[in-house]
């Protein structure tokens, strides 16, 4: 068979486009970093990266929820914080005008200051977390308190949870009967039996208005009672903190064994990708070497 210099051309032409598309191909590897571009590459391995990237995605979510717990949870925790403060301020006024030497206008003044102290506790109930209400159950678009009305007002009672893995589900919320105590009965809001922060709240300004030292001195256990309340609930909180920050140590391991394990199928190995490209250089160089010598021949070349 004739070999002419026309089919010779053909072939040093193709033979140039071939290794220049590898050199791209092993460039484009390289910059980007990743050994799988489309399913050609790899069609085993492109269906295990695509696994790995959706597990990773669903850590991220996973992630982001853990994160927003502890979030809301830490912000509980200081806001129980602050009940607890209000409530020893509370006692301390109330103690003191419980006292018989104790001038009445002296217990005036407390009644105005547990007033002030009955509002920081009704805008602590009220709090939210990104436009959240932390303390109305699943009713977390609705404020669950009103000033005039907080001590007759029900909170809801179902549970905000979040999704920190595919099977496990983490209370958030606390509905806020079980921090402030349970709504009054307005048949018969003077209950002794009744636990509710802000009936004992306004039992308080009453007795301290009416100048009542037997009101104020009954007030002193029911106090009591609603720090212990609020006490057990912030112990609550602080083990749901735990277990957040648990989830979320434990997704951050998570999520490093995944990347490992799809940067052993997806990542290029980059010292042998280098190596590649650089005989891959030398190929197309000693090719065009090669063709450029070939395609200089003529007549007279044959006659020499």
């Amino acid at each position: 068979m004739r070999v002419t210099s026309a089919m010779q051309n053909t072939q040093l032409l193709r033979n140039m486009r071939n290794m220049n598309s590898n050199a791209i191909d092993l460039n484009n590897k390289l910059s980007s970093g990743q050994r799988i571009h489309r399913p050609g590459d790899d069609p085993v391995g492109i269906g295990y990266q695509m696994r790995y990237d959706s597990e990773l995605n669903r850590n991220d979510e996973f992630t982001a929820n853990a994160q927003m717990g502890t979030g809301m949870l830490r912000t509980m925790d200081s806001l129980l914080q602050q009940a607890s403060d209000v409530l020893k301020r509370v006692r301390t006024l109330v103690q003191q005008g419980s006292t018989g030497t104790t001038p009445d206008d002296a217990r005036q003044a407390n009644a105005a200051e547990l007033k002030q102290l009955k509002e920081q506790l009704v805008m602590i109930g009220n709090s939210s977390y990104n436009g959240r209400y932390l303390f109305n159950g699943q009713k977390t678009d609705i404020p669950p308190y009103t000033s005039a009305g907080a001590a007759a007002e029900t909170t809801d009672e179902g549970v905000y949870r979040l999704n920190v893995s595919p099977a496990v589900t983490v209370p958030v919320s606390i509905t806020g009967e079980l921090i402030f105590g349970k709504a009054v009965n307005t048949t018969n809001p003077i209950d002794k039996d009744n636990d509710n922060v802000f009936q004992m709240m306004d039992d308080m300004i009453k007795a301290a208005e009416e100048n009542d030292i037997d009101g104020l001195l009954n007030g002193l256990e029911r106090i009591d009672a609603s720090s212990d309340r609020i006490n057990t609930q912030w112990a609550e909180i602080g083990a749901r903190m735990n277990r957040f920050e648990l989830m979320e140590n434990r997704l951050a391991d998570d999520k490093v064994s995944l990347k490992t394990e799809r940067g052993q199928v997806a990542d290029v190995d980059m010292p042998e990708a280098i190596i590649a490209l650089k005989t891959q250089e030398n190929v197309m160089q000693a090719a065009l070497a090669t063709g450029a010598r070939i395609m200089q021949v003529s007549l007279i070349d044959f006659i020499r």
